[in-house]
């Protein structure tokens, strides 16, 4: 067993839940998404937790840090492991290939909804990973994207068609160069740095990587 930290929600642990290192990517040993990590004793934890990678002693597990997540979210009896990070700000589920549909049952949809509602307010993102199938939960419904690599991130901007205005959900590589631009017409104190020129260049290079991507 793995040893509780002190930002640790009272009363929880990883005692017997080692969904953690089935479901997430470990860059450092090599290890996909959805597949159990060879250092680990299931149910009971890892059997180099002392050397354990980085990515590994820097993971935030949302049940344990989060005291506003339901117990029912204890990944050992969902099945679904909990992410949040603040750029973007996002709430990532990752649902055990093994049990691909429970992130749809109540309570969780419930949970779901409610998450996608407060996250649309704060220009935030709510993404379901099934194995490698992405799904964006809106309060309006889902998307689902399909297959989204690790080195992809998911870009949303709001499109008018013939059903009238929607949001639209886009996958783009990491280093794609429009995400330099985009970065720079989103952060605020950047673009008060730019010049006018620097600020048009990286609007002509979003349009042109818009207008290409609706071809």
């Amino acid at each position: 067993m793995n040893e509780p930290f002190a930002d640790y929600v009272l009363g929880r642990s990883c005692e017997g839940c080692t969904m953690c290192c089935k479901l997430l990517r470990i860059e450092a040993l090599d290890k996909p998404r959805s597949q159990w990590c060879k250092h680990c004793d299931i149910g009971t934890g890892c059997k180099i937790y002392q050397e354990r990678p980085t990515e590994c002693r820097d993971f935030d597990c949302g049940f344990l840090t989060q005291a506003n997540i339901g117990d029912h979210w204890k990944p050992a009896k969902s099945r679904m492991v909990i992410t949040l990070a603040t750029e973007p700000n996002r709430l990532t589920v990752f649902v055990d290939p093994d049990r691909p549909d429970v992130w749809r049952k109540d309570p969780y949809f419930s949970d779901i909804k409610n998450w996608a509602r407060t996250a649309a307010k704060n220009r935030g993102r709510v993404v379901i990973t099934q194995g490698t199938d992405v799904f964006v939960v809106t309060p309006d419904g889902e998307t689902r994207l399909g297959p989204v690599d690790d080195d992809q991130l998911i870009i949303s901007r709001r499109k008018r068609g013939s059903s009238g205005a929607g949001v639209e959900h886009i996958t783009v590589n990491r280093n794609d160069p429009v995400m330099a631009a985009m970065r720079l017409l989103k952060d605020r104190d950047a673009a008060k740095n730019a010049s006018p020129d620097e600020l048009a260049e990286a609007r002509r290079q979003v349009d042109a990587w818009l207008a290409q991507h609706d071809k």
